[in-house]
């Protein structure tokens, strides 16, 4: 296996990283610092981004991290589903037996984000990962969840993560409403050039190997077949340490690179 064969404690570039496996590149600077200014602030935030930037990683991290004394936090991975359907999931995610009817839920719905704020004294947010998949009649209800009060009062943050065609789909007359009330937006992109070498110095340091297993080459054509997206990254160097263990090459180089491209990134 190449992980004997390079000297790894653990495997590098994991779809599925551990704490230390994360790397804070600029973009999860800026997520984070959206993030805390729609938990301040209470307000409405959106994240996009390509397929395999990091989103869903970063979200989840960041807002995991929140105090859970002060935060009620509600993810909710979007596949499809009706209006009704979402409305079930955040009752779910308030602790709550979602009522049949859709007023009655709603209403079940609105009463308990009000208790956690006043009684409880946490502040509910609500985060929408994939929700370029929301139909246009669950992205109109999200407006009647901010402001089901006549009051000044936010009780509820929003935060909606997508791909690009999310953008696409809120620049519509329909979601005028809610395209209002975001406050922050942020798009992510892949890794620099710069920011890629760091990259693959810090998952080959996790992972127990200090010593670089890319080349200048190789690390140069990873980049322009990847563009830094990280999912793209992590696969393409996998494969690349795998075949370079099979040829009993200690270093990756463009030839390696090259050859392994096709298998990792279909």
């Amino acid at each position: 296996m190449f992980e004997t064969f390079f000297g790894f404690k653990k495997e590098p570039f994991s779809q599925n990283p551990d704490p230390q496996q994360l790397y804070e590149s600029r973009n999860w600077t800026q997520v984070r610092a959206r993030i805390q200014f729609v938990v301040d602030h209470r307000g409405v935030g959106l994240i996009t981004g390509e397929v395999g930037s990091g989103k869903s990683t970063a979200i989840r991290t960041i807002l995991g991290a929140l105090n859970p004394n002060l935060y009620k936090l509600i993810y909710i991975h979007w596949t499809s589903g009706s209006a009704l359907d979402l409305l079930r999931l955040v009752a779910r995610g308030l602790d709550l037996e979602p009522a049949h009817g859709r007023a009655d839920l709603a209403h079940q719905i609105s009463e308990t984000i009000v208790r956690f704020n006043k009684a409880k004294k946490q502040h509910p947010i609500l985060a929408l990962d994939e929700s370029q998949l929301l139909s246009h009649e669950t992205l109109e209800l999200l407006p009647l969840l901010l402001n089901f009060e006549m009051d000044s009062c936010q009780y509820l943050s929003l935060l909606l993560v997508g791909q690009p065609l999310l953008r696409r789909t809120l620049s519509l007359q329909i979601h005028e409403s809610l395209r209002q009330r975001v406050a922050v937006h942020y798009h992510l992109e892949g890794l620099s050039r710069e920011e890629l070498d760091s990259y693959l110095a810090h998952q080959l340091k996790v992972a127990g190997v200090k010593q670089p297993l890319f080349d200048d080459t190789a690390r140069q054509a990873l980049y322009q077949a990847t563009k830094g997206i990280i999912r793209k990254v992590n696969n393409l160097a996998l494969a690349a340490l795998r075949l370079a263990a099979s040829r009993k090459s200690n270093v990756v180089d463009e030839a390696v690179m090259l050859d392994a491209t096709p298998e990792a990134l279909l």
